[in-house]
């Protein structure tokens, strides 16, 4: 029996006579998508809260700001209530300061009470 002679030989010899092709991938280059700047959205901010605050109205405001609790506790709704920007930015700033108070205020009465410690334990232990 001849092989080469068949229909299978014949079709393995012109596939073995065509150049084998290879695949090549396209030539692509990648970019970044350029989404830009974020959208900005602004809050409409009523004109009036933009006013500046009145001489009296902050004699007011520093006088309530001075009651033990009750100052305290309107710090925190001027700071974070609704009204006008230039008293929310003073109460901010207030309870900031405040807190920088408390917290170095810790600190010294550790190193005073770690002190007078020191010192007497000298004495009475």
């Amino acid at each position: 029996m001849d092989y080469n002679n068949n229909q299978f030989g014949q079709q393995q010899t012109q596939q073995q006579a065509q150049p084998q092709q290879t695949y090549q991938q396209p030539q692509t280059t990648y970019t970044a998508p350029n989404y830009g700047a974020a959208p900005q959205y602004q809050v409409p901010v009523d004109p009036a809260n933009l006013e500046p605050v009145s001489i009296g109205t902050w004699l007011g405001i520093m006088f309530l700001s001075l009651i033990p609790c009750v100052g305290f506790i309107l710090l925190f709704v001027w700071a974070f209530g609704d009204g006008k920007e230039s008293r929310k930015n003073w109460a901010k700033a207030q309870l900031i300061f405040m807190a920088i108070m408390i917290v170095l205020s810790i600190i010294l009465y550790a190193i005073l009470g770690a002190t007078l410690y020191a010192a007497l334990s000298n004495f009475y232990f």
